[in-house]
Parts: structure tokens; C-alpha cells; sequence
């Protein structure tokens, strides 16, 4: 019998599994691992952050899986090995022909003098609760949502929290008190979408009264103030995005660059290993324009399904799917009940090529039948 080791089941674990499964019969054994017995969108922290769902709602047990013959392993994956193609789970060694990564990308505040006693960290669901509270007992002042590390998941995501705040604080009635501005390391505002992507978030930031400045240096956090190499600012909520790095196992096996990500193929998710593929968050895709491939759930999903059917093929001696396209959307909330959608083909050359959707209710609608059809898919 034939094995897949998948470590990891979020987006790409369970997309990995799930096409494997669809493809090969229960005589090749999927072994799916993961330390969480939840899973949930990333798109539900801001939902609870401003109080329009919790992450409990739309949270499945991994125990549930909808995928048949899968054998679903709770543990904490203490080593990888990928010249062996195992890892060790709570002190048991697995082995497999075929290894698959999928083990996302790590907050990681500490990286940032201050950041992570300073601020709010909603890019962890740890983190949410504390924000929501800070959020009710605000009664106007300065938000600032801080972007102090780059790649991070989810690139659209704070100015989505930026667009979530304003319609919060204006059905609160306290808008008119309160100032919310973005302030980013990266040189544009959204990187992968180019200036003419930035240009379209500037002017619908701009509609709403938020300001938003890019290419800042961030020297520390301090209790109320963000110290940048200009000079301090004073804030009274400090929302920030962390910077962010592949598992520390991963690193630990060899299997990241300088700059903390896995480096894989573009085109097949392959590492320089034999048999071992990496997807998701943790990888790193360089890009035609020197930028690295955009961190998402929908990316990670479309990556596990090729990924699923390149090893399918090498089991049933099938044909090798065509490459892995880099092509991918993403919804862009506006608030709670407008989005706009984004599409990209980022494998083109000389750099990715981006259309944009006008928000409107159409697209926010589409967002959620997203989350509801990949839980009813993927649990039951």
C-alpha cells in the first residue's frame, strides 16, 4: 500500500486530501496531521472583530472530515525529515512515498521590538477576543491598523479590517470621533496588485475618510505610540499584521531560505527533495517582478489540488496534470454587505496581470457561499 503524508489540514492539507481521494481508491493510505482540532477562514476574525459572526459559526472538528478513508492524526509534529519523507508526530515516526507540507505561516510579533505586547494581533485567532473587547470599549480617538511585516496572508485583509472599522464605528456613532489610518512597510499598498491595484484601494480608502501611508520603517512599539524612523505616533488602538514566517520545524529541517519560506517550483510545488511537495503559506514562488507569489486561502486550495492529482498521477501511472497556472481571485469586503473581486494571473510575464470587480452585494454574497461550500465539501 501506497502513502501520502499531508502535515497540515488547512485550505491545501484538506484540498490535498480531498483530490487524492477522488482520484485513488482507500488502497492508498492518506494520513492527514494537524495539532488543531478546529478549522476555520481566515475571513471569520474580522467577522467577530466587528461583531457580524463569530469564529465559532463557521469552526468544523478535523474528527469530521467529509473525505472518506482518511486517517486523521491530532498531534504536534516535532520534527520533519524530507531526504526520509517523514516526520515525527508526538513521538511517532510516519513515513510516506509522498510528503506534502501545508503547515501555513507563523505569527510571529516578536520579530518587532514591542509589537507583541503593544498590540492587537487579529491575524491569530488567539488574538481576536482581546481586539473585540478593545474595539467595544473605544469611544474615539486614533486606529491604526499596522502592516509591520511582509509577505503575510491574506494581502487585501487590512484594508478590509479598515473598511469593517469605519462601517462599525459609524453604526456606533462615533465615526465622526475617530480617525483610522493604515501605516505599511511595504512600498506600495497592496504589492501584488501593482499601482494600479493601490490606486484602486487609495481612492476607496480615501472615499471613507482613511488615510493610509506605505514604505514606512517601524523602529519599535511602545505603549500607546508606534516609534517610526520619522518620529513617533500616538495611537489608541493598535491593530497590527505581524510579520510572518514558515513553521520553525521547517526551518529546523533545512527547508527554508533567508528569508524564512520554503522555496518550491512554481509550476509543480516541488522542493528539492524527491516526493516532497510544499503549498500554501509557507512557500515561497518568486514572480516575473521579483515579488513573491500572494499568501491565500484560495491559492493554498488550488495548490493542494494540483498537488493531489501530480500524486495521484505518479501512483496510478496516470498522466502528469498540466503545470500549476498561478491563476486566483480573491473578495475584497468593503463592509458587511459589499465586496469587490479581484483576479489575477500571477504567473504572467513581465509581472502578474490583476482585474478588478466594482464592489458591490453580489460579491459579498459570493464570499460567504465560498466559506459554506468548502465546509459542507470538506466536513460533515
Amino acid at each position: 500500500m501506497s502513502r501520502t503524508l499531508i502535515l497540515g489540514a488547512g485550505f491545501g492539507g484538506l484540498s490535498t486530501a480531498a483530490t487524492l481521494r477522488s482520484a485513488l481508491g482507500a488502497d492508498h493510505e492518506i494520513v492527514l496531521v494537524d495539532r488543531a482540532e478546529l478549522f476555520s477562514m481566515g475571513l471569520r476574525k474580522l467577522w467577530e472583530l466587528v461583531g457580524i459572526d463569530t469564529i465559532a459559526a463557521g469552526s468544523r472538528s478535523r474528527d469530521h472530515l467529509a473525505v472518506p478513508d482518511v486517517r486523521v492524526i491530532r498531534g504536534e509534529i516535532t520534527k520533519v525529515r524530507p531526504a526520509e519523507r517523514s516526520a515525527d508526530v508526538d513521538g511517532e515516526t510516519l513515513s510516506a512515498d509522498h510528503l506534502v507540507l501545508a503547515l501555513g505561516a507563523v505569527s510571529r510579533p516578536d520579530l518587532v521590538p514591542g509589537l507583541a505586547e503593544n498590540a492587537h494581533d487579529v491575524w491569530s485567532v488567539a488574538g481576536v477576543p482581546a481586539a473585540a473587547e478593545a474595539l467595544r470599549a473605544f469611544d474615539g480617538g486614533r486606529i491604526m491598523i499596522l502592516i509591520a511585516g511582509a509577505p503575510y496572508p491574506c494581502p487585501p485583509a487590512p484594508y478590509e479590517c479598515a473598511f469593517h472599522l469605519h462601517e462599525h464605528l459609524t453604526a456606533r456613532g462615533v465615526r465622526g470621533r475617530s480617525q483610522i489610518e493604515i501605516a505599511s512597510i511595504q512600498p506600495i499598498l497592496m504589492p501584488n496588485a501593482g499601482k494600479e491595484g493601490s490606486a484602486w484601494m487609495a481612492e476607496h480608502l480615501e472615499r471613507r475618510g482613511i488615510s493610509a501611508r506605505a514604505g514606512r520603517t517601524i523602529e519599535r512599539v511602545e505603549p500607546g505610540r508606534v516609534v517610526f524612523d520619522d518620529g513617533p505616533q500616538d495611537v489608541d488602538l493598535l491593530i497590527a499584521v505581524p510579520p510572518h514566517r514558515a513553521a520553525p520545524v521547517l526551518a529546523e529541517a533545512g527547508l527554508t531560505n533567508d528569508k524564512g519560506w520554503v522555496p518550491v517550483d512554481g509550476r509543480t510545488l516541488l522542493t528539492g527533495h524527491e516526493g516532497v511537495y510544499a503549498i500554501g503559506d509557507s512557500t515561497h514562488i518568486t514572480l516575473a517582478n521579483g515579488l513573491p507569489f500572494p499568501k491565500a486561502g484560495v491559492m493554498s486550495e488550488r495548490q493542494g489540488a494540483h498537488v493531489g492529482a501530480s500524486i495521484a498521477a505518479a501512483v496510478a501511472g496516470g498522466e502528469e496534470p498540466p503545470p500549476f497556472d498561478g491563476t486566483g481571485f480573491c473578495f475584497i469586503e468593503m463592509g458587511e454587505a459589499e465586496a469587490a473581486r479581484f483576479s489575477g494571473r500571477f504567473f504572467d510575464e513581465p509581472a502578474p496581470t490583476l482585474t478588478m470587480d466594482d464592489p458591490g452585494p453580489s460579491h459579498a454574497e459570493e464570499k460567504r457561499a465560498f466559506e459554506s461550500e468548502r465546509l459542507a465539501r470538506w466536513f460533515r
